[in-house]
């Protein structure tokens, strides 16, 4: 079998090594003539997998090792017989963790305590949900805005309300919606200037679900007229080719990198590397635990002084701090092809590990914190 993948999907010649010739390369440039002659292509969010890609090819299955899927045509693949997985949920603790650690960055930096904001979480899936249960862990107050998922009576820990009554009622509102262009719930440009004009005084917004989901030359006209709101932005329109001005507006910037653990990469793989086994009939033999590495931090212990605040927040920056990710990211403000660093930093993105690799040491005295920091993920002794 030859196998044609993204350069950036973690172990994929470890993991696919054993079902045939695995040839990797640039994802956001790989053409028809690349994949031409493969049987499997295995893909990250950057590549657009059409009929301009396919057509002509003798691909047999395609796998994304993502959440979403907005980069896949999956009508022409069912039209031309071509298999397709996708890694639903992989990365989803690795994103909610992203938008609580900016949380808490942001509630430091501006010395605003986290349970001063309601939370307007738009879009309640894998993502979403986590994003809920780990801010109401916090104490924070939660509100939740995903008409599908509410008119078809799916759960959900926080109250359902509308986009215009989240917008009313949040000072912190962050969005978790995959891209959608047609259908009843389409999510393109759900943001537009109605809506941000519309946010409440002194209040933050998060997108690290889709560019495209907000309108930027709204966002970027908002921003210049209001300057009390904090942006954090992990997605932009138009990647790579980012708006600096946009950029230099942010509180926060990433490259899009809110799932980027190590640990949701590469339970994405092992999620594709079982569904390509599965459509190929090849018994499995990889195992992603078998290729993780030891976690650099391991875990942290707590005086009998330590206070509880200072206890969620230590070991939440300890993990993460969003704040290494924005200073990576203003190098583009200096370079050149501020194109190419973008993916640069995506493709070398430091290892960052999940809360649930790290063991908390607790103090007797704050015993009542355990069962929080349980349920934002760690591990607790």
């Amino acid at each position: 079998m030859y196998i044609v993948a993204d350069e950036n999907i973690p172990y994929v010649k470890n993991a696919f090594s054993a079902l045939g010739t695995v040839h990797t390369l640039a994802g956001r440039t790989m053409t028809a003539e690349d994949v031409k002659q493969a049987d499997l292509l295995l893909v990250r969010s950057v590549t657009q997998v059409n009929e301009k890609l396919l057509k002509g090819s003798k691909v047999k299955f395609v796998a994304t090792a993502t959440i979403g899927c907005d980069h896949i045509d999956e009508e022409y693949l069912k039209q031309q017989g071509i298999g397709f997985a996708n890694a639903p949920g992989s990365n989803a603790t690795s994103a909610a963790e992203y938008v609580v650690a900016a949380l808490i960055a942001m509630s430091v930096e501006k010395e605003r305590a986290l349970q001063d904001y309601t939370v307007g979480i738009v879009g309640c899936g894998q993502v979403g949900s986590r994003v809920v249960q780990k801010l109401q862990a916090l104490g924070v107050r939660c509100l939740v805005n995903d008409p599908p998922r509410q008119e078809q009576g799916l759960p959900c820990d926080a109250e359902y309300v509308s986009l215009e009554e989240l917008i009313k009622q949040a000072n912190c509102i962050t969005l978790h919606v995959p891209l959608e262009k047609q259908g009843d719930y389409p999510t393109y440009q759900l943001i537009g200037a109605a809506e941000l004009q519309a946010l409440k005084e002194k209040s933050i917004f998060i997108n690290a679900s889709r560019g495209d989901v907000v309108n930027e030359a709204a966002l970027l006209s908002v921003l210049n007229q209001r300057q009390d709101i904090d942006l954090i932005l992990d997605v932009w329109e138009q990647e790579p080719n980012i708006n600096i001005e946009t950029l230099q507006r942010a509180q926060f910037a990433t490259p899009h990198i809110a799932g980027y653990s190590l640990d949701g990469k590469v339970r994405g793989v092992e999620m594709i590397y079982q569904a390509v086994c599965q459509y190929f009939n090849q018994s499995p033999i990889w195992e992603a635990q078998q290729v993780l590495p030891p976690a650099p931090l391991h875990s942290l212990q707590f005086s009998e002084a330590a206070t509880a605040k200072y206890i969620i927040e230590t070991a939440i920056l300890n993990c993460y701090h969003i704040r290494d990710d924005d200073r990576r990211m203003r190098t583009l403000l200096r370079a050149e092809n501020k194109a190419t660093l973008f993916d640069l930093l995506r493709k070398n993105y430091p290892i960052r590990r999940e809360f649930s690799t790290v063991t908390l040491h607790i103090p007797t005295i704050q015993n009542h914190l355990k069962a929080c920091l349980a349920a934002l993920g760690f591990r607790i002794i």
